[in-house]
C-alpha cells in the first residue's frame, strides 16, 4: 500500500498540483523526490549504495521540513536511519467484525452525547485541526501535505463531503459538556459492502483520561451495525496507542500494515525517539 499511488502521483504531476525533482551524485545516486508547497518532501524512489543514499538523504534533510517514504523503497539499515533522526513509522488498517465487539458500554451521564449536525460542525471541525496539526494522525490525513491545522481542517471537510466515501450519520457523532464539543467521530462507507470506515476521531486534550474516545468509538460502532453494516475499518499507526486500547484482539479479523520512515525538523512528542 505506498504512500502515493504511481496513478495519483502521476496525475498530480502532470496537473501541476505536485512538483517533482531529482538528485544525482557521480556515486551512482538518483532520488526521486516530490515536493508539496515548500519544504514538506516525499522520497518517492531511490536507487545506488547504500553509503552515498544516506549522505543523499542528509543533504536532502538540510533543505527540507519533513522526509517521508515507503521503507520498502529504500532498502538502507534500520540503525544507520535510526543515527539520522529517520523515525519508523508503521501505517495499520484493521479490519473490525462488529458482532464481536461489546456494544453495550454506558455512557458517561453528564455528558451529551449526540449526532453531528450542522449546529456542532464548525467547532467539531476545529476540534478536529486543533488535535491532529501537526501528530502522526493528522499526517496520515494530510498527506503528503503538511499536517497544519489549515490542513487537517480541509481534511475534515472532505470526510464530511464524501471524498472518502458517502458518509453514515448514524455513525457522525459529538460529544458536549455544557456549549464545548469535546469530541467528534465521523465514519463513511466504503466499496466493500457491509465495511464503513473511521475517518475521524478527536478528543478534546484537556478531557483525556474520561474514556472519551471509546464512547465515540462504541456509538458510532451502534450507529454503523443499526445502518446494517457488518465491518468497521480502523486506519491507524503503530504510534497510536489510545486507539489500540479500543479494541481486542479477538475482534480483528484482517490487519494490513505499510512501513514508512519519517523525518520532521520539529517532531511532536509522539514522534521522538522512545
Amino acid at each position: 500500500m505506498p504512500l502515493l499511488s504511481s496513478l495519483a502521483l502521476h496525475d498530480r504531476l502532470e496537473s501541476g498540483e505536485l512538483r517533482g525533482f531529482f538528485t544525482r551524485s557521480d556515486e551512482g545516486v538518483a532520488v526521486t523526490v516530490v515536493n508539496e508547497g515548500g519544504r514538506w518532501r516525499q522520497v518517492v524512489a531511490a536507487h545506488g549504495p547504500e553509503s552515498a543514499l544516506l549522505r543523499a538523504l542528509a543533504e536532502l534533510r538540510e533543505s527540507s521540513d519533513a522526509l517521508i517514504w515507503d521503507e520498502e523503497s529504500l532498502p538502507i539499515d534500520g540503525a544507520r536511519l535510526d543515527e539520522l533522526g529517520y523515525r519508523l513509522l508503521v501505517r495499520q488498517v484493521f479490519t473490525q467484525e462488529l458482532s464481536r465487539v461489546p456494544l453495550d458500554d454506558p455512557e458517561p451521564p453528564d455528558l451529551e452525547v449526540g449526532p453531528l449536525e450542522p449546529s456542532t460542525k464548525a467547532d467539531a471541525r476545529s476540534l478536529f485541526a486543533r488535535t491532529h496539526a501537526m501528530s502522526v494522525e493528522g499526517l496520515y490525513a494530510t498527506l503528503p501535505d503538511a499536517p497544519t491545522v489549515e490542513r487537517c481542517a480541509a481534511a475534515f471537510d472532505e470526510y464530511l463531503g464524501g471524498g472518502q466515501g458517502p458518509v453514515v450519520p448514524a455513525a457522525c457523532v459529538v460529544i458536549r459538556d455544557g456549549p464545548r464539543v469535546v469530541g467528534v467521530i465521523c465514519c463513511a462507507a466504503t466499496e466493500k459492502k457491509g465495511t464503513g470506515i473511521l475517518l475521524g476521531l478527536a478528543v478534546d486534550p484537556s478531557e483525556r483520561g474520561r474514556g472519551l474516545s471509546r464512547v465515540l468509538v462504541r456509538r458510532a460502532q451502534r450507529g454503523l451495525k443499526a445502518t446494517g453494516f457488518a465491518r468497521m475499518l480502523f486506519l491507524t499507526t503503530d504510534r497510536n496507542t489510545p486507539v489500540h486500547r479500543l479494541f481486542t484482539p479477538d475482534e480483528i479479523i484482517d490487519t494490513e500494515t505499510s512501513p514508512a520512515r519519517l523525518w520532521l525538523r520539529d517532531p511532536p512528542p509522539s514522534l521522538r525517539p522512545r
